[in-house]
């Protein structure tokens, strides 16, 4: 019998259109012969819908979003997905292994992942734990920094430690971090909330402007002409990192614009640069392993990172950029597009997932739970 999945995708998040990308992406590229597919969809307000699949006129199939039909959840593992209609019970379902595909917000953060752990079922990607510290840019640098992994520096403070010593804050960046340099919401994801300021009078507009968006901020120091660069991490019995691949922005920097919008950023897979220096191309591969290790990373994760020199460090070299543990999977995706680079398509990517998940879920039930 076919082992039933459920994606889950849409959700509370800037990034929710992005979401229904990836979802349509991964029902086009699922093995349809070993797997029968569900869709939960979580609206912008929070709401969970049933979503069904057509093919469409491309002979392409797409989520169709049955807002009449409400998505409840129970603890019964043999009937733990209900759909409603009208207060009156539609359908009842097993659903053998859930797949998140929430970008940021509710999906990255370790929260939809809550959910699923409360029913008890395997689910694709990073737990709870590792979902929240990734999703934490200020708890990840903090966390890596520590471990001796290179970022540039940083410095962070919350909306009320802004409003009550603005200046001070101010002087201490100034000081510590200097032009130019980034402020970012600690929390988001798809380069939201994300600012380059180059002055003091930019420094507190941004500051304001991502405090929107989040209650904490960042300030890290800027790498001057970076080259943007990104690996793929994919656990399947053991880990497999792929080769680097560089993100040519259209913008000042990688924004959400030039990710998803204007299209001229330019992908270069593989990594020239890395290609002709072994020794970058160890470094890339090692830290990026030993990232998704000391985060606690399981299923998948992008790791990014820049190349360039700092007002600091004036020698060019390589630094953590961020971690994500929920990539997005559209055709235009690094986390696809690396990992077929080195041969593994998106229909193998899709199939390890699900079955490192279930290796997860297992290790995970053989736990204790009862002390008496």
């Amino acid at each position: 019998m076919n082992k039933k999945v459920c994606i889950i995708f849409g959700g509370k998040s800037v990034e929710h259109e992005i979401s229904i990308i990836s979802a349509n992406s991964i029902l086009n590229n699922i093995d349809m012969r070993k797997y029968k597919v569900f869709g939960i969809f979580i609206s912008k307000k929070g709401e969970f819908h049933e979503a069904i699949y057509r093919i469409n006129k491309s002979l392409k199939y797409n989520f169709i979003i049955k807002k009449q039909n409400k998505v409840l959840f129970s603890g019964d593992s043999n009937k733990n997905v209900i759909i409603m209609n009208k207060n009156q019970i539609r359908s009842k379902t097993k659903i053998d292994i859930f797949f998140p595909i929430i970008h940021g917000t509710g999906g990255e953060d370790g929260k939809i992942q809550g959910l699923l752990e409360l029913l008890n079922k395997p689910y694709v990607g990073c737990d709870v734990e590792s979902s929240s510290i990734c999703m934490d840019k200020i708890l990840t640098k903090e966390i890596l920094s520590n471990k001796l992994v290179p970022t540039t520096e940083f410095l962070h403070f919350s909306k009320d430690e802004w409003k009550d010593d603005e200046s001070s804050i101010t002087k201490e960046v100034v000081k510590k971090i200097a032009f130019p340099c980034f402020v970012k919401a600690s929390n988001l994801g798809s380069s939201v909330g994300v600012f380059k300021v180059k002055n003091k009078k930019e420094l507190k507009n941004k500051v304001r402007d991502a405090f929107k968006f989040s209650e904490r901020i960042l300030v890290e120091q800027a790498v001057l002409r970076p080259e943007e660069i990104e690996v793929s991490v994919l656990e399947d019995k053991k880990i497999i990192v792929s080769t680097p691949g560089r993100v040519i922005p259209s913008d000042d920097f990688y924004s959400y614009n030039a990710k998803y919008l204007d299209g001229e950023s330019i992908i270069e897979i593989p990594y020239k640069r890395a290609m002709n220096a072994p020794s970058l191309m160890h470094e890339l591969k090692v830290t990026s392993k030993k990232v998704f290790q000391i985060l606690l990373c399981s299923g998948m994760a992008r790791v990014d990172f820049l190349f360039g020199s700092t007002k600091s460090q004036k020698k060019a070299k390589l630094y953590l950029s961020e971690v994500n543990t929920i990539p997005g999977f559209t055709e235009i995706s690094m986390f696809p597009k690396l990992l077929s680079n080195d041969g593994i398509k998106l229909k193998k990517i899709i199939d390890s997932l699900i079955s490192s998940a279930e290796v997860k879920f297992k290790k995970r039930d053989k736990l204790t739970t009862d002390y008496y």
